[in-house]
């Protein structure tokens, strides 16, 4: 299965407590639920990227520390409108950036000419806002 989102330049990685019974997909988004790294959601405030995953039985997993840049698909078709606009994350099996929703604001839409191709859905650059703090 494709990756929802790419890691794009350098980033740093941590380590943070995982569920035995929970599986993150490489690539996935995740927040953080009573401490616990889980997948992320909509409703989640902060948020990291997992590059590598996690598998039924790990107890750790790594994800980014800060405001990493990523490259994923939009829940609409990107527009040169939406440069710089703070947006959310969208869906639980495929997670998407939600250009049409501004609650939680974990995304900030890229600025550059590299943000996304105007009426595409994919490969839409976005920073991560509110990174997950411990």
């Amino acid at each position: 299965m494709a990756q929802d989102f790419t890691a794009i330049g350098d980033y740093e990685t941590i380590l943070a407590t995982i569920d035995t019974a929970t599986v993150i997909e490489a690539g996935d988004v995740v927040g953080l639920t009573s401490g616990i790294v889980v997948k992320g959601i909509a409703a989640h405030t902060e948020i990291a990227f997992a590059p590598q995953g996690s598998a039924v039985g790990e107890t750790e997993i790594e994800i980014t520390k800060g405001n990493v840049a990523l490259i994923g698909t939009a829940d609409a078709n990107f527009a040169v409108t939406d440069k710089g606009l703070y947006q959310d994350l969208k869906g639980t099996t495929t997670q998407l950036i939600d250009l049409g929703t501004s609650t939680t604001d974990v995304f900030q839409v890229a600025s550059d000419k590299d943000a996304g191709t105007d009426s595409s859905k994919l490969k839409v650059k976005v920073f991560i806002n509110k990174p997950i703090t411990f």
